[in-house]
């Protein structure tokens, strides 16, 4: 009997920089390591802070918001909350490192297939490196995304979305405003939660798209009910993505 193969060593991240993107959410950018540190638009990496004392461990996956088209650097987007680990993360200085310990996850662009994505809040990250993909490789199938924010402030990636579809008329985005009341910017455009009339507009003139499901587990599932019971859309067409609030 021969002993099982040794786990893959974990692979350095060394920190650059981060930046606001709204008030609660940051993006912090690394150097990848060399090699064979490889992605698909949409996948997780699951990152280590070696002697982190969190009641939930050192470990989180975190999706990265970076298109592997975007060479030398890889960025994860988070909401900044007061745990050991995201007050580590904010803490952190350039040249300090973390471990990525694997490359996961099948919530992916499928570039052959048109598609519509449902976002909901920091759901919108896995979005962000599909839609940066598309833009620099010059994808022309359509690609629609109906983003639901809070409030214009917490629209996170607000001016890179708009660049994107300006730079790639195959790409939509349609936002939805929850709380306009709270708002501290006039908003006149969409308000209310993402509805199934609002999902058979995004899909109007796509034909046989993927439906890309990312969010809150509240979003996502409420999102899947109504994409069953409303929408007949078969399971094979619909991916989906719980953020945990961590």
């Amino acid at each position: 009997m021969t002993d099982a193969s040794p786990p893959a060593p974990r692979q350095l991240l060394r920190f650059r920089e981060s930046v606001m993107e709204t008030p609660s959410v940051r993006t912090f950018r690394f150097d990848p390591p060399g090699g064979g540190f490889q992605w698909q638009a949409g996948q997780n990496l699951v990152m280590t802070i070696p002697g982190l004392e969190d009641p939930r461990g050192p470990t989180r996956p975190f999706t990265i918001s970076s298109s592997p088209t975007e060479e030398g650097v890889v960025a994860v987007s988070t909401l900044i909350r007061d745990s050991p680990f995201k007050r580590h993360l904010a803490g952190m200085a350039p040249g300090d490192t973390v471990e990525n310990e694997a490359i996961e996850g099948e919530f992916v662009l499928e570039p052959g297939r048109p598609a519509v994505m449902l976002a909901g809040g920091i759901g919108v990250t896995p979005f962000r490196s599909m839609l940066r993909f598309a833009v620099d490789t010059r994808l022309e199938k359509p690609l629609v995304l109906v983003y639901s924010s809070k409030t214009p402030e917490d629209i996170v990636f607000r001016s890179e979305l708009e660049n994107f579809s300006r730079r790639n008329h195959a790409i939509r985005v349609i936002h939805t405003i929850t709380r306009p009341e709270e708002a501290k910017e006039p908003w006149e455009g969409r308000r209310g939660r993402i509805d199934s009339e609002l999902i058979r507009e995004a899909m109007r003139g796509v034909r046989h798209p993927l439906v890309y499901v990312a969010g809150p587990p509240g979003f996502v599932s409420e999102a899947r009910r109504l994409i069953d019971e409303d929408l007949h859309i078969s399971k094979e067409d619909l991916r989906t993505d719980e953020f945990e609030g961590y």
